[in-house]
């Protein structure tokens, strides 16, 4: 026979003052382990959500990223007119070499960090078309001009429309910014490619962007370039597939979260336990009269763990509208592949206020199960003579 739940509910509403402490304790883990993984989880968003999947990326077989990768110009002069290369209005390919560069520039909270100053072709901007320029207008192909994302403003010093940007030979003018809608792109400068390649003197190319003739036909494109002798060296990564593996980035956030969460859940889980031992201490009576009218051992034992789980998720719940504030909080990183500021918000999805539920549950459980275990083995007679 079962305790009702409504007992342990009771119990705990009654002694509010003195689990207070616990739910609050439970909380504040909560609210670090959610904060922490929609930290990650943001991160991991604006890399996912960069890639178009009617785009191809190709970068020097052996590379990991555009960061590391070489690619020459011929390459680009046969794969622009590949039969799965879709064309523009104007009948030109859309296909444009890009190249990475990093500077480190001033941030707008002081101090300085590295920028991803992205070189990009005529045909860069039509095959994302997720980005439009919101202020200002484009760079001019052949002119030191940059147009900005709308997460470099937020991070960055001198990213107004005219203000000046000082690279490795010179200054650049700011005369654009664009929405990049919270992708990986938004951390960007952009300019015109043959022109920084000057400026940060590089003689080839991060990589080469393609776009399918035809929905779906990313596949095909690859498995022509694949095919092709003279593009031997070369490797085409669907771009959506290559921006999934840069949120390998987010794993050194996410595992720096769970450690410290599980080491300030050790002192949530004893704060847990020395609640329900008082508890317990408090109730010898109740517990000698139940195992009097008929409740097992089991019964009590389950019972007096179910009062911890509550208090677990009373501080879970706590925790998670701590944590809610949160999200789409503005921030940046320093990338692992790119080894620049990364600008995302903090996404505080309902599956990690749930998980934030479940971690607080587990805490109660473990700090509660000893003290449910002590009052279950307690004979009857002790039970009464502590009462007395």
């Amino acid at each position: 026979m079962a305790i009702p739940l409504s007992y342990s509910f009771r119990h705990v509403v009654k002694r509010w003052r003195t689990t207070a402490l616990t739910v609050f304790a439970i909380g504040l883990v909560v609210a670090m382990f959610v904060c922490m993984l929609s930290m990650a989880q943001g991160l991991a968003l604006a890399f996912v959500s960069s890639g178009d999947p009617d785009n191809v990326l190709v970068l020097r077989k052996g590379s990991t990223a555009e960061t590391n990768s070489t690619v020459d110009r011929k390459y680009f002069n046969t794969m622009q007119y590949l039969a799965n290369v879709a064309k523009g209005p104007d009948n030109k390919p859309l296909a444009a070499l890009e190249t990475i560069n990093i500077a480190s520039i001033p941030k707008l909270a002081g101090g300085s960090t590295n920028a991803i100053f992205r070189g990009v072709g005529a045909s860069s901007l039509p095959m994302r078309p997720n980005i439009k320029i919101v202020e200002g207008r484009n760079f001019t192909p052949g002119l030191r001009e940059l147009i900005v994302g709308n997460g470099a403003v937020s991070r960055f010093a001198n990213t107004k429309i005219g203000d000046k940007v000082k690279l490795v030979k010179g200054e650049w003018t700011i005369v654009g910014r664009f929405d990049a809608q919270k992708t990986a792109f938004a951390s960007e400068f952009w300019g015109d490619v043959d022109l920084l390649n000057q400026e940060f003197e590089r003689f080839s190319y991060s990589s080469v962007l393609l776009r399918a003739t035809q929905p779906g036909g990313a596949a095909g494109l690859m498995k022509e370039i694949d095919g092709n002798q003279q593009l031997a060296t070369m490797k085409p990564r669907a771009e959506v597939a290559y921006y999934a593996e840069q949120t390998k980035s987010a794993e050194p956030i996410k595992f720096l979260g769970t450690m410290i969460s599980v080491i300030m859940a050790v002192g949530a889980v004893f704060a847990a336990m020395n609640t329900m031992y008082a508890a317990i201490s408090s109730r010898s009576w109740e517990i000698a009269t139940l195992r009097v009218i008929g409740y097992s051992r089991r019964s009590i034992l389950l019972c007096f763990m179910i009062e911890s789980m509550i208090l677990g998720a009373a501080g879970g719940v706590l925790g998670g509208l701590m944590a809610l504030p949160m999200n789409g909080m503005a921030t940046g990183t320093m990338g692992m592949f790119s080894f620049s500021e990364v600008a995302f918000s903090f996404r505080v999805t309902p599956g990690l206020l749930a998980s934030g539920v479940v971690f607080a549950m587990l805490m109660g459980l473990a700090g509660g199960f000893l003290p449910a275990l002590q009052a279950s083995r307690r004979a009857i007679v002790e039970s009464l003579r502590e009462a007395g």
